[in-house]
């Protein structure tokens, strides 16, 4: 029989990490389907719930056998499918592809630092299942006519070098036009904001706790005042404006989830959006942009410790796997 040699750090980090987000997205997921009156969605909603239990069951079974804790995560006590309808079925699609996306693109980032076999299996797996959810939520939305997307820029007319560095300007006065790269990043990062901003005003009008329920708006003030930057710069370049997000959000005040529950996804969605951010400092070459992006990452920074000091005041934050504290273990108390 093949032994496998023991878990190391990157692996333990990334199974913990699996283990949390989707058990977190099937909650969500099984209050979409509570709601759902859409029967087009109805295959893509049962896909999402059997893609989520699929790596939490084999997260398990992994941690299991190495005898590593399982992490509490998130159960049925943090979902009401007793609640009623607080977004539309269209909101529930845009999420499912939204967070397909972010699990296609984890598992395959992951890969690299995964070295046993099995672990990497589990995510490759997890890849190839979630990029066909997200192909499917693309098709249907495609089909509705409800698929956001980018601004559209006249084809390129030949293939050139620069000459100028004048190419990298943008801090005073005249800039040069937002190259396709570029703009693909302020549309996602819009495209993140719309999506987060949509997700806590409905969580900030079911949320239980006063503290949360401040949280939360003042993480729709962030969202929106980030979404009106990057809109702003597509409008100074003259780029037509990408088409918005849905975000029809009723009148419940019924929690569907709880408000640990409704922590973590935030705190979720500004990690995503602190990567989106960095990655687009990477790609733009306009100084103005980079100055754009590294004043909203550190509003983001600032916004996501708040939440987790939150979290840890309310014992919501579950712990991650660490390193042992040898210092601990020397100071002891004999």
């Amino acid at each position: 029989m093949e032994h496998n040699p023991k878990l190391v750090s990157s692996e333990v980090a990334a199974l913990w990490s699996a283990y949390m987000l989707n058990s977190m997205a099937y909650c969500i997921v099984q209050h979409f389907g509570s709601v759902n009156e859409d029967a087009d969605a109805t295959d893509i909603i049962q896909t999402a719930l059997t893609n989520c239990l699929f790596v939490v069951d084999e997260v398990k079974q992994i941690f299991e056998k190495e005898n590593h804790a399982i992490p509490i995560g998130f159960t049925q006590e943090d979902v009401n499918l007793k609640a009623g309808r607080l977004y539309s079925d269209l909101f529930t699609l845009r999420y499912i592809k939204y967070m397909a996306a972010a699990g296609t693109a984890a598992a395959a980032a992951l890969l690299e630092v995964l070295a046993r076999n099995d672990i990497r299996e589990l995510f490759s797996k997890t890849s190839e299942r979630f990029m066909k959810l997200y192909n499917d939520a693309c098709d249907l939305l495609l089909k509705k006519g409800a698929f956001v997307r980018s601004p559209t820029i006249a084809p390129m007319e030949k293939a050139e070098y620069l000459q100028s560095e004048s190419f990298l300007s943008g801090l005073i006065g005249k800039h040069r036009p937002l190259t396709a790269i570029e703009l693909a990043h302020i549309s996602k990062n819009t495209e993140t904001n719309s999506i987060g901003r949509t997700f806590i005003a409905g969580f900030s009008q079911t949320a239980k706790s006063p503290e949360v329920r401040k949280f939360m708006e003042r993480g729709m003030e962030i969202a929106s005042k980030h979404e009106t930057v990057f809109r702003q710069i597509l409008i100074e370049d003259g780029v037509p404006m990408p088409s918005t997000w849905d975000s029809t959000i009723s009148q419940s005040i019924d929690a569907p989830f709880s408000d640990k529950l409704m922590m973590f996804q935030t705190n979720s969605l500004t990690a995503i959006s602190v990567a989106g951010y960095g990655a687009a400092i990477g790609a733009s070459l306009r100084k103005d942009l980079g100055g754009h992006y590294t004043r909203l990452v550190a509003e983001i920074l600032q916004y996501a410790n708040d939440g987790v000091k939150l979290m840890i005041e309310n014992r919501w934050m579950e712990q991650p796997p660490q390193n042992v504290d040898r210092e601990a273990l020397r100071n002891r108390s004999v």
